[in-house]
């Protein structure tokens, strides 16, 4: 029960994040710091010996570098993980902008498609007739026309 206890208090903590593998790999580098602190005593064994002691020390140099990797590696990712968000984010925003702005291009060439097939039908009535008989005929695309010149007053410059 009591190491239930202990096991729950270092990997469940307030702001969720798990404490266990940090108070690992900071045993781990405390424990290389004694392995060195012995070898340094052993300077003077013999060659047998040393040779068995360095083999032993490059497998916990190992682990070490493995924990020391994860301590300063993580930080590193993170922050790679960050920017790399924000960069998600930033061309998130400009391709709605972009989407915005092709919707209304679109917008701005129907109704300009549409004044422009109205001012060939106005052209040929001109033509073939009166402009007083112009203005009691009323079509679809006439209709259109009207309302994209009362929408988008701009577009009559254009």
């Amino acid at each position: 029960m009591a190491n239930d206890s202990i096991e729950t208090s270092l990997t469940n903590t307030k702001d969720g994040v798990n404490y266990a593998p940090y108070v690992l790999a900071a045993g781990v580098l405390v424990a290389y710091g004694f392995f060195v602190y012995y070898l340094i005593g052993k300077v003077n064994a013999e060659d047998p010996d040393w040779s068995r002691l360095i083999y032993l020390f490059s497998g916990v140099e190992a682990i070490v570098f493995a924990a020391a990797g994860f301590l300063f590696g993580k930080e590193v990712n993170r922050k790679r993980a960050e920017r790399a968000e924000k960069d998600v984010k930033q061309v998130e925003k400009q391709k709605d902008v972009a989407q915005e702005e092709a919707v209304e291009e679109r917008k701005k060439a129907l109704i300009l498609g549409a004044m422009a097939i109205q001012a060939e039908q106005t052209a040929t009535i001109n033509s073939d007739q009166g402009s007083l008989e112009m203005a009691s005929i009323k079509t679809p695309v006439n209709n259109i026309a009207e309302k994209a010149r009362r929408l988008y007053p701009e577009l009559e410059k254009l």
